[in-house]
């Protein structure tokens, strides 16, 4: 995709059904300090260095320092821009998500655009993947610049924030899976050892990604990773002005006083409407030192915590608390996951509990929850190994409640078709088959056994539905 297409590429317009908590967020510390790319969406060609820098009292050390970041590029790829900045927090959360223990993180490019609320089209994907080999191609310089916790010092570091990025097409992934039975491979990145063990030190702070996900212009986003790891210490920040918006925020050095107050009008106007900032007055925003001098004010908006009533749970929580899932698991689950997905996973849990398994499902409700947060089918350790070969019948696993008019013609549709046809409509179901259960059928075909029977009998009738919807049901 062209500068030109990235440059049009608009973020402000998020996915529905985020994968995760978004208010349980987490950035670290030093990539929140200074800005990793440049505030626009184009870096003019011919310019290939970004520095950032400040001065700082060392307490360690008791005296001020200076702290300076320089960033590089490589000629192919260039500066990194807003976007890709946005990127790097997002491998953060992936990075969460694996409890940050292992450099080496697999993912899918479908995720990871839904946690950073691009839309999912083609033009994400390849915006995605060139952001992705931007960094490969970036080196940071950090000038005593980088705290390294351990030592509770500023040391100096240099280093590519990424080392291996490894992407698979996705329509190449499930043709893959479904000619070879086994599981496709996974996309992969790997955080360069300096970053990886900040994470592991636990140098992070949480941050709420519903919030940034608000909002639109970059300099608010990069004010609000800024300003709320400062907002830990203290509620009431006052910076000299050039300091804070060219070397914290990323703006011009060329503008004067006047250019840089206007250019962080609007992104200061969006984080007072989000409630993060306390709105103030331009009096009061920036005061005068002296002349060409000016400091800007920051004040942290106070929350009120208003205790709000328990909601009714909606009928897809009902069914989650029915089968063990507490209330408050219930409801974010709800909220996060798809529809689809979790009313999969619901039909699988009653399926394998029907199937008289009793070793598969000591924890059916805690199976539920991580089968819907981890999207996976039961291993084989779950399973009988002596399970029948053959589908379970309709009587087996429906023996606990009557099945319905269209139930009953499903079955009795399948009943009718020879093991030839049997098979076509097999394979013309997993075709047509949502990607969330065409991915179990393949996952679990190799190891056979119950739940790969489950899968089948779902795909079969989901198909045997189709058709019947189509042709020969009466309504």
């Amino acid at each position: 995709m062209s500068e030109e297409r990235a440059a049009q590429f608009n973020t402000t317009k998020h996915s529905p059904a985020p994968p995760f908590n978004f208010d349980d967020g987490r950035d670290e510390l030093n990539l929140a300090e200074f800005p990793l790319a440049a505030i626009a969406n184009r870096v003019p060609d011919n310019q290939k260095t970004l520095v950032f820098e400040d001065q700082i009292f060392d307490s360690g050390k008791s005296e001020m320092i200076k702290r300076r970041l320089t960033i590089s590029a490589s000629d192919k790829y260039g500066l990194p821009t807003s976007l890709d900045d946005e990127v790097i927090l997002g491998l953060i959360q992936l990075t969460k998500q694996h409890r940050f223990t292992e450099r080496k993180v697999d993912f899918s490019r479908y995720k990871l655009i839904q946690v950073l609320g691009w839309r999912q089209e083609g033009r994400s994907y390849e915006r995605l993947e060139i952001s992705l080999k931007r960094w490969l191609g970036v080196t940071l310089y950090y000038d005593k610049a980088w705290w390294d916790k351990d030592e509770r010092s500023w040391v100096d570091e240099n280093f590519h924030i990424l080392e291996n990025v490894t992407l698979y097409d996705q329509e190449r992934r499930v043709k893959r899976l479904r000619s070879s039975n086994s599981e496709p491979p996974r996309s992969s990145f790997t955080w360069n050892e300096v970053v990886f063990r900040s994470f592991k030190s636990g140098y992070l702070k949480a941050i709420d990604l519903g919030v940034y996900r608000q909002l639109e212009f970059a300099a608010a986003k990069r004010m609000y990773r800024f300003l709320d790891k400062r907002f830990y210490h203290k509620q009431r920040w006052e910076f000299d002005l050039m300091e804070f918006a060219c070397e914290h925020i990323g703006l011009s050095r060329n503008y004067d006083v006047g250019q840089l107050k206007r250019r962080l009008s609007a992104a200061i106007s969006e984080l007072e409407e989000v409630g993060f900032l306390e709105t103030l007055s331009t009096e009061q925003r920036y005061v005068r030192i002296c002349r060409g001098q000016w400091k800007i004010v920051l004040i942290k908006k106070a929350v009120v915590q208003i205790e709000q009533p328990s909601e009714e749970p909606t009928s897809l929580a009902k069914r989650l608390i029915a089968r063990g899932v507490t209330p408050s698991v219930a409801a974010d689950l709800v909220r996060d996951y798809s529809e689809e997905l979790i009313v999969m996973q619901l039909e699988v849990l009653d399926r394998l509990r029907q199937s008289k398994e009793p070793r598969s499902m000591r924890n059916p409700a805690g199976y539920l929850v991580d089968s819907i947060r981890k999207g996976y089918v039961p291993s084989a350790k779950l399973l009988s190994k002596k399970a029948a070969a053959a589908p379970p019948s309709a009587s087996k696993l429906d023996s606990a409640a009557m099945k319905t008019p269209v139930e009953q013609e499903i079955d009795a549709y399948l009943s009718s078709l020879s093991t030839e046809e049997i098979e076509t409509l097999e394979r013309t179901a997993c075709e047509r088959a949502e990607p969330t259960l065409a991915e179990g059928y393949y996952r679990s075909k190799e190891r056979g056994g119950p739940t790969f029977q489950i899968y089948r009998r779902m795909i079969l009738e989901r198909e045997a539905d189709r058709i019947l919807s189509n042709g020969t049901r009466r309504h």
